[in-house]
């Protein structure tokens, strides 16, 4: 059982780890929209 626990802590702690890093990411992206938006101009 307790290696059920670290388990599901882990997985836990993984999770919120990836939602940090989405987070930081999505934040990043709106803070440069103007950047964004130039190279979906020079791209298309």
């Amino acid at each position: 059982m307790i290696t059920e626990l670290r388990a599901t802590f882990f997985l836990v702690v993984c999770f919120v780890f990836f939602l940090i890093i989405i987070g930081v990411l999505g934040l990043s992206t709106i803070m440069s929209s103007g950047r964004w938006s130039e190279r979906k101009r020079a791209g298309g």
